[in-house]
C-alpha cells in the first residue's frame, strides 16, 4: 500500500497549533519561550505520544521525537524546523516543516513500515530570534556553534535576561552547548518549508529544490553634510545629507539588477535623518544596508559599487561618508546528492520543480555547516509570509510532504552521503 499525506490532518494540526498562540487582542503569536509557544510544544509532543513515541528535550531546548530504525546504531535522518513565530505571524512558517515530519512518522507507524535508519523530528528552539534579536539558537547549538558570545544578562523585548528566559524553560545557557551532535550520528538533515516568496506561486511550480540559503552582508552607512536653516538656505548652498543618501538609495534596485544575479537583493531598512526637525536641513543621515546572495563574490561586487556611487555623490555635494561593515553570514550550500534525491522524488511524484536559493534564513543555514543537508519549498500564495495572511494551498502542503517522504525513503537506503555541497 502506497503512503500518501493526509491533507486534512495536516491542515487540522496547523490550525490547532495556530490557536495555541491566540492572544487577548485577537492576534496570534508563538514567540519563543512564551506560554503560547510552550502550549504549542506540548500539543506537538502529544501528537507523538498518541503514536507511542517518546519526546524529549536536549540541553538547548530542542524538542526531539525519535522513531527507531532496524539499525539503532545507524546515523539518523533528521527532519527539523521550528514552532516559534514572529509577532502575529502565520500558520505555516516553520510549523509546516514540523507537522510534515510528524505526518511522515504517522504514515510509517500506521503502515508498520520500519526504516533502516532512525528518523528524528526536531523542533529547533528560537529560530525567529524575536526576543533577543538573534535567532537559530537551537540549531546553532545542535551544530556545535559557539554560544560563548551570547550574553546571559542581555535583556529581551520584555525586559527579562537571557538566563532568566532560558531558565523558565529548563535550559541552562552554560550547558546548552551539550546539545551538539556528533557528525557521525546524523546521516543527513532535511527541512520542509513554505517558500516565503512568490517565485513558485508566480510560476505555478509546486516544488522548490533549494540549492542554498543566501548569505548576508550588513553595513552601517553615515553621510555628514551641514545642518542649516530650511527657510534661509538656498538650494544651491545646501549640503543635505538626506538628499545625498536618497540619490544612491533610489538607485539600489537598478544596481542589483545590473550587477547581481536572479535572486540577488539589496535593502535599506532603516534611515535616520539628524537633527530630525522639520525646519532644519539634515546635516547627517545614517542608514542600515544589507545585501543577500548565494555567492559571496556577488555580495562583494554590489557593496563595492554601492560605496563607489555613494562616494561620487558625496564628492559632488561637499559631504563626507563612511560605510562600516557590521556583519556577515556565509551562504549555506545544500548537499549536491540530497538535491538530486529531492529532484528524483519530485519526478516520481509527477511534480515539476524549480532549483532555487532561499533568500530567507532557516535553521538549515546552520545545519549545512555540519551535516549533509537538503531543503524543500512549497508555494506561498502571493509570496506573503510573517503575516496572518500567509497561505499555502492544501494540495501544495500534501505535495511537499509526499516529496519529503519519497526523499526519506530513498536516503534511507544509503549507508552514507557524500559531504559535498554544490
Amino acid at each position: 500500500m502506497s503512503m500518501r499525506a493526509d491533507g486534512n490532518r495536516i491542515l487540522s494540526r496547523l490550525e490547532e497549533l495556530y490557536e495555541c498562540g491566540k492572544m487577548p487582542d485577537g492576534t496570534h503569536s508563538r514567540v519563543a519561550y512564551t506560554p503560547q509557544e510552550r502550549r504549542g510544544r506540548q500539543l506537538f509532543s502529544e501528537y507523538f505520544r498518541q503514536l507511542g513515541i517518546t519526546v524529549f528535550e536536549d540541553a538547548a531546548g530542542n524538542l526531539i521525537a525519535r522513531l527507531e530504525g532496524n539499525d539503532q546504531q545507524a546515523p539518523a535522518i533528521v527532519i527539523g524546523s521550528h514552532l516559534d513565530t514572529v509577532l502575529d505571524g502565520g500558520r505555516y512558517d516553520g510549523v509546516y516543516g514540523c507537522v510534515g515530519g510528524l505526518e511522515i512518522v504517522q504514515l510509517l507507524t500506521e503502515q508498520k513500515r520500519k526504516l533502516n535508519h532512525p528518523l528524528e523530528i526536531i523542533v529547533f528552539a528560537d529560530e525567529e530570534g524575536i526576543r533577543f534579536g538573534n535567532g537559530m539558537f537551537g540549531s546553532s547549538a545542535f551544530c556545535k556553534a559557539s554560544l560563548s558570545e551570547l550574553d546571559g544578562q542581555e535583556r529581551d523585548i520584555y525586559g527579562m535576561t537571557r538566563e532568566e528566559v532560558l531558565k523558565t524553560c529548563g535550559v541552562d545557557l552554560k550547558e546548552a552547548a551539550k546539545a551538539a551532535r556528533k557528525k557521525e550520528s546524523v546521516l543527513c538533515t532535511l527541512e520542509l518549508h513554505v517558500e516565503q516568496g512568490g517565485n513558485l506561486d508566480r510560476r505555478g511550480v509546486p516544488i522548490g529544490v533549494v540549492t542554498s540559503i543566501a548569505g548576508v552582508r550588513r553595513y552601517a552607512v553615515s553621510l555628514t553634510g551641514e545642518a542649516n536653516h530650511s527657510g534661509s538656505t538656498k538650494m544651491e548652498d545646501r549640503h543635505d545629507a538626506l538628499v545625498a543618501a536618497a540619490k544612491v538609495i533610489g538607485g539600489l534596485p537598478d544596481l542589483v539588477r545590473k550587477l547581481g544575479e536572479e535572486f540577488s537583493v539589496g535593502t535599506v531598512g532603516k534611515i535616520t535623518a539628524l537633527p530630525g526637525a522639520v525646519n532644519v536641513i539634515p546635516g547627517r543621515c545614517e542608514f542600515l544596508l544589507e545585501f543577500r546572495d548565494s555567492d559571496e563574490a556577488v555580495m562583494e561586487r554590489l557593496a563595492v559599487e554601492f560605496q563607489r556611487r555613494l562616494q561620487t555623490v558625496c564628492d559632488g555635494g561637499g559631504l563626507r561618508m563612511k560605510m562600516e561593515h557590521l556583519s556577515s553570514h556565509v551562504p549555506g550550500k545544500m548537499n549536491r546528492q540530497i538535491q538530486e534525491e529531492i529532484a528524483k522524488a519530485s519526478e516520481r511524484q509527477g511534480m515539476p520543480y524549480l532549483r532555487m536559493p532561499s533568500g530567507a534564513f532557516h535553521d538549515s543555514l546552520w545545519l549545512t555547516q555540519r551535516f549533509p543537508s537538503g531543503m524543500i519549498f512549497v508555494p506561498s500564495v502571493d509570496g506573503i509570509s510573517h503575516s496572518p495572511r500567509e497561505y499555502t494551498k492544501q494540495e501544495d502542503l500534501e505535495n511537499g510532504v509526499n516529496v519529503l517522504l519519497e526523499t526519506v525513503l530513498s536516503l534511507d537506503e544509503k549507508e552514507g552521503i557524500e559531504d559535498e555541497p554544490v
